[in-house]
């Protein structure tokens, strides 16, 4: 299992993102999270296995993008990237590697 954390800023939200890898490069995702709007992605996405190789390479057809465009309110969110990086992640997709936005002014 893919455990990745988040915390998305301003909002001051953190989010875990929990990805299990299954069959033939599907996953589950799950969400662990106080934002509302998060909370409503995770019900969303609920415990059906992703084709990951579709959610990355699907050529626009993402539920994961799909979803988390019905529920948040900016594109700006942090986590909808995080959650695609955790299913690529806990299907051998990529290796764990920290990522980091730092503001320098």
């Amino acid at each position: 299992m893919t455990v990745l954390e988040v915390f998305a800023g301003v909002c001051g939200f953190k989010t875990v993102i929990k990805a299990e890898a299954g069959e033939r490069y599907h996953a589950v995702c799950t969400l662990e999270t106080e934002c509302p709007n998060l909370k409503k992605v995770g019900v969303a996405l609920g415990d059906e296995p992703l084709d990951v190789m579709n959610e990355l390479f699907g050529k626009g057809q993402s539920t994961v993008v799909d979803v988390c465009t019905a529920n948040l309110p900016h594109v700006s969110c942090p986590v909808p990237s995080a959650i695609l990086k955790a299913l690529e992640v806990s299907v051998g997709l990529a290796l764990p590697a920290d990522a980091q936005l730092t503001f320098k002014k």
